[in-house]
């Protein structure tokens, strides 16, 4: 070997050099990923694939596509549509667990050639079932809030009251005191006392 000179490296050693990084990558990534055909065919799934979907590397295989989905969940057409013209396609779907359950999935899909020119898709699968859970507790607080909000405005504008005994038409029609009105429509409540100006009115004596 010449001094100074780096040692060449053959092409069949970078391939293998490339073939074990590959599997390096696909054994320890933390999304499942799976080899498969267009046709919903699975040749190969890695270990976070497994443990997502709550079956083995056999049990996949044997399933297939069909057999990973929920059959009435139309997304999973559009997409494999959308991957059809497009070559690649990314959305949600809901997956089928190894005991049955039902369970929100993000895909992301892409077609290419093997070494021999076969179609393949590489296909890499992330459980959402807690982003979810997030995203429907929030929509929850939010129409929690929304009612509250409806519940204080409708004291806002103008409210029929009688002039002479102080009581509130409602929409259909009845008089209601004004402790009943704004319980039916608030969920406010009243506590009773006496203010001083009434106080001296009604019961002078005990004004010092």
């Amino acid at each position: 070997m010449t001094a100074g000179k780096a040692p060449e490296i053959s092409s069949e050693h970078s391939a293998v050099q490339g073939e074990a990084l590959y599997e390096l990558l696909f054994q320890n990534s933390l999304d499942g990923l799976m080899l498969t055909a267009p046709d919903g065919k699975i040749f190969e799934v890695n270990p976070s694939a497994c443990r997502i979907l709550g079956r083995t590397r056999e049990e996949i295989l044997l399933a297939g596509r069909e057999g990973l989905v929920d059959p009435e969940d139309p997304r999973v057409g559009v997409l494999v549509e959308e991957r059809r013209r497009n070559g690649r396609a990314h959305g949600e779907i809901r997956a089928r667990h190894g005991d049955g359950t039902l369970f929100p999935v993000e895909i992301s899909s892409v077609v290419f050639e093997d070494q021999q020119g076969q179609a393949r898709t590489c296909l890499i699968i992330r459980d959402i079932s807690e982003r979810k859970a997030a995203e429907e507790e929030r929509e929850r607080l939010i129409h929690q809030l929304r009612d509250a909000l409806a519940q204080v405005n409708q004291l806002r504008g103008l409210l029929p009251m009688c002039a002479s005994c102080r009581k509130i038409r409602d929409k259909q029609g009845g008089w209601l005191s004004l402790e009943q009105y704004v319980r039916q429509h608030t969920e406010a409540e009243f506590t009773h006392g006496i203010c001083p100006e009434c106080r001296r009115q009604l019961y002078p004596e005990t004004v010092k």
